[in-house]
């Protein structure tokens, strides 16, 4: 006979919310009693399932006095069952246990064999739908920011450890993607990444194309005459098309005359493309192209010696590079400026390179090498590092959250661009925790 199916509360929950609760088992009991009577023992919540059929596989479930293993299904209603033709589907027929919040009618198997069910209704709605529902509603981004001074110290510093991780394996993949489009050249690459972290978002892709364009083959033929680093860079970021006074610029456009013969290059980028609007003059690219070419010219096998870097300080070292002399007294091609002083990359602008650029670098490669000493390294160093300040991570010290290092400041980075945004609260560890509690 079936029930009302009328379903009070069941705006609180949704399917997702019961796939991950029966996946983590964070909330739900390893013992329910199912809707004929029957003792219900969760052994093993089994393999989420992400092709098709049911949703979990190699569950180990007891029912009564029988240990099964086999599938499990979950559903808000006992009648999505039928509803997704799951009755007629002979690939759910290996279902054990189906989980469902509102058992409103009882379900069969396509050989006419009922299925177990267990219902969570009550038991989700009073734990987790409630707070759910609240979060899901929530227009702030940060929707436990009321809540968050209830998550103990230890669990939220346990996440930041692997919110870090996560950020670093997904820096992997997209340095394994660069690879894969530069013939599997890490050198290459990581010359790459490097060029690009000197444009600091706002002129990263120009940095890139210029790198791109200027192969390290290229570049090791000139290593050691820096103004034909320079005028290289300067080419072929399209800084060299113009008519110049000063003798610098004037040098610089007889070399690259010269090597763009040599080597056969076309510009890849023009004055419209670099940005200087909203940034301090230090941090033009005139002035990051003469770094980038100084870190070139005074740097030998640089990824080698960032393996083998000891300590923060080694990597500060290597990086704490310097324009050229003309840049002491300009910001641009003869344009002279008051503010005199030896341009070199600071050291905020260092760490931004560390922590977003070497350390992802060389993460990646203790995973290709399955180097666990040097993936803890790396995790070392970012605690050693004092911690980012930006808007995102002034949003959680708003909250109160303390951050220590570099680490901390990595981590609220991920937390808030996949979990916060995107109210992924039932896959966070502080969303679950304050569910729960």
């Amino acid at each position: 006979m079936k029930k009302d199916k009328s379903t009070k509360g069941k705006a609180c929950v949704d399917e997702k919310l019961l796939q991950y609760i029966w996946k983590t088992q964070a909330f739900a009991s390893k013992q329910y009693v199912s809707t004929k009577g029957e003792h219900v023992t969760v052994l093993s919540a089994g393999e989420e399932n992400k092709d098709s059929g049911p949703d979990f596989f190699n569950a180990k479930i007891q029912i009564g006095d029988t240990t099964w293993v086999g599938c499990v299904e979950l559903h808000i209603k006992a009648s999505d069952w039928v509803c997704h033709g799951h009755h007629t589907d002979k690939a759910y027929d290996n279902v054990i246990l189906h989980v469902v919040y509102d058992s409103d009618e009882e379900i069969f198997n396509s050989k006419g064999h009922t299925i177990s069910t267990i219902e969570w209704k009550g038991i989700i709605d009073e734990q987790v739908g409630g707070k759910y529902k609240k979060f899901m509603q929530h227009a702030e981004e940060i929707v436990c920011a009321h809540s968050m001074k209830q998550v103990e110290p230890l669990q939220l510093y346990s996440w930041m450890d692997m919110l870090l991780i996560e950020r670093l394996e997904r820096r992997v993949s997209d340095i394994e993607t660069q690879l894969s489009q530069c013939a599997s050249h890490k050198e290459e690459v990581f010359y790459h990444t490097i060029a690009k972290s000197f444009g600091f978002k706002i002129n990263a892709l120009p940095m890139l194309l210029v790198a791109k364009s200027l192969p390290l083959n290229i570049l090791a033929k000139q290593k050691n005459n820096l103004l034909q680093l320079e005028a290289l860079f300067y080419g072929q970021a399209g800084m060299l098309e113009d008519k110049y006074q000063d003798a610098y610029p004037q040098e610089l456009q007889k070399e690259y005359a010269f090597l763009q013969k040599k080597f056969n290059l076309t510009p890849v980028c023009n004055h419209s493309m670099w940005k200087y609007a909203k940034m301090y003059p230090s941090g033009f690219p005139s002035i990051r192209l003469s770094q980038l070419a100084a870190l070139i010219h005074q740097s030998s096998s640089l990824l080698s010696k960032v393996l083998k870097a000891e300590n923060v300080a080694d990597l500060e070292h290597m990086f704490s590079v310097s324009a050229s002399l003309y840049w002491n007294t300009h910001y641009k091609f003869d344009i002279s400026s008051s503010d005199s002083g030896e341009k070199h990359l600071g050291r905020q602008s260092v760490h931004s390179i560390v922590i977003n650029t070497i350390l992802p670098f060389v993460y990646a490669y203790a995973v290709w090498n399955e180097d666990v000493n040097l993936k803890n390294k790396v995790v070392h160093f970012y605690e050693c590092m004092p911690f980012e300040n930006n808007t995102v991570v002034r949003k959680y010290q708003h909250l109160n959250v303390r951050l220590f290092n570099a680490l901390h400041s990595q981590a609220m980075l991920e937390l808030y661009e996949y979990y916060c945004k995107k109210k992924g609260c039932k896959k966070c560890a502080i969303g679950i925790y304050l569910l729960k509690f």
